[in-house]
């Protein structure tokens, strides 16, 4: 801290100083008590404790330091007490530590620990808003656990925690938040368990994530009628007795086949797409689940699911209210059940494709253009007006993803945009692309505008004859975040009588 920002600061009066420290990792407020008389003992008045120590730090001289920040700061109120210890010797003073802070009505509790099971009086706070519990190895939720009442409990964040109860120590949980709002669940492994049930009548947001798994979980219960956000990652149940998810607006769905299953998939792929079968055996089933969501509006599905929805879905649900979907790409997953998806989404506005690529078989249908179907394509009755398309880095345009979007642009009579965000700075390439997918021929929607955008450049023309260039921001990095309409700013040429060259207007 320099002299002059702490002449500056110096001036404000204490509370707001020790708020301001309140925002710095413990260590540091700690040491602003050298810098004047005044500040020896401000940090002690802050309300948010972050303790973590170093790989290289001595356990001894650690657990020292967590001793005497809290003597220093006796009872006074604390909002925020966050420990990331993962090597400790004594787990009763880590008690100690825990039950200091509870009794000082602490709001935020975030701990990392290993191999500790869980002190029973933490679950039954009254002033808790916040729990979060792990990442951390064998974390437990002990069957010491006897009673669970959290009633001020909204956020419930949960990494790596072991349940000695299995499922029935999960349920006793969350039966005891009786107002929480969200849910985070990473990596529980209920896979073990004989079942899981999430029946929470109060959530609105619930993250699950597994890692990939040889086992599927047993039975998985969702009574969530408020929910409106899911992020959902798991190999399918064996059954899903309850789902409920009536208020659902937006869902993350990556539900995956296990090895066996996808082996199961593989092996009778040929039998399975033999024309004329109208009972499709499944190597699994996830049918309940998938019926259960179909009240979403906003829908992202990963190239697993799209594998899921062909092998362990007995029928292809109607999604009424989806207005926009977005759908992973794999080389090594086919494109099975999209067809039946696009027909059964008469709501969808704006479909988002990452990638094009996909596995080509029997079942690819007449969504894709490796092969001419027999019947009408399914986008020629798509209501979907906005198609983006996030291109890999590794894109060629002499391959399939160039037919693809010919196909698009040919069989869709209600496309208004064709978006193509192309992960390169190289602007000729980009220019390159721009002008082959205007010299299309046949485009079913004549009002359709088409828009290349790499990270330096964004061309866009109306089909058939203008062409505006604009500079622009690649989309953002975020995963689940797209891009927006690029800049104002922008020049515009028109097309001279021949066509490979332009003129400025």
């Amino acid at each position: 801290m320099g002299f002059v920002s702490r002449d500056i600061i110096s001036g404000l009066p204490n509370p707001l100083i020790s708020h301001i420290l309140s925002f710095l990792p413990t260590k540091e407020a700690v040491s602003t008590s050298v810098l004047a008389k005044r500040w020896r003992f401000l940090f002690a008045s802050v309300t948010n404790l972050d303790f973590e120590s170093g790989d290289d730090e001595n356990s001894t001289s650690f657990m020292e330091f967590v001793d005497r920040v809290l003597a220093l700061q006796g009872n006074a109120p604390l909002s925020k007490f966050s420990l990331n210890c993962s090597d400790y010797p004594d787990p009763d003073r880590v008690n100690g530590w825990i039950l200091n802070v509870l009794r000082r009505g602490v709001s935020e509790l975030d701990l990392s620990l290993s191999e500790y099971p869980l002190p029973p009086k933490i679950f039954v706070s009254k002033t808790l808003v916040r729990l979060k519990l792990g990442p951390a190895d064998d974390l437990s939720f002990s069957i010491d656990v006897k009673n669970v009442f959290l009633p001020m409990l909204k956020t419930l964040d949960i990494d790596s925690v072991v349940f000695e109860e299995r499922g029935f120590g999960f349920v006793k949980l969350l039966a005891g938040c009786p107002v929480l709002e969200e849910l985070v669940m990473m990596n529980i492994g209920w896979e073990d368990w004989k079942f899981c049930s999430v029946l929470v009548k109060t959530l609105k947001r619930l993250t699950f994530f597994s890692e990939d798994t040889y086992e599927n979980p047993k039975s998985v219960s969702f009574d969530t009628p408020n929910l409106e956000y899911l992020e959902y990652s798991d190999s399918t149940a064996d059954k899903y007795p309850k789902v409920n998810f009536s208020s659902l607006v937006e869902a993350h769905i990556g539900i995956r086949l296990t090895e066996d299953q996808s082996g199961d998939a593989n092996f009778s792929e040929d039998s399975y797409f033999s024309e004329g079968d109208e009972e499709k055996e499944m190597v699994g089933n996830a049918t309940e689940f998938l019926m259960g969501i179909c009240n979403v509006k906003i829908l992202y599905l990963s190239a697993k699911a799209l594998e899921v929805l062909t092998y362990c879905c007995k029928a292809m649900p109607v999604f009424n209210n989806l207005i926009q979907l977005t759908i992973e790409s794999n080389s090594e997953i086919g494109w099975d059940s999209l067809p039946g998806l696009l027909k059964n989404c008469p709501s969808l506005e704006t479909l988002v494709l990452k990638g094009l690529v996909h596995k080509l078989n029997k079942g690819c249908g007449d969504m894709c253009c490796c092969k001419r179907p027999k019947h009408p394509s399914c986008l020629s009755s798509s209501p979907v007006k906005v198609v983006k398309i996030l291109m890999c880095e590794d894109y060629d345009e002499d391959m399939m993803e160039m037919e693809q979007m010919k196909h698009f642009l040919k069989k869709m009579p209600c496309l208004e945009q064709l978006m193509v965000y192309y992960n390169t700075s190289y602007d000729p390439s980009v220019l390159e692309l721009s002008k082959k997918l205007q010299k299309i021929n046949g485009i079913a929607s004549a009002k359709c505008k088409i828009h290349v955008i790499s990270q330096n450049l964004s061309l866009s023309s109306t089909v058939p004859c203008s062409l505006t260039m604009k500079w622009s921001t690649a989309p953002p990095e975020e995963e689940k975040s797209w891009p927006t309409t690029p800049p104002k700013k922008e020049y515009s040429w028109y097309p001279s009588e021949d066509e490979d060259e332009y003129s400025w207007l």
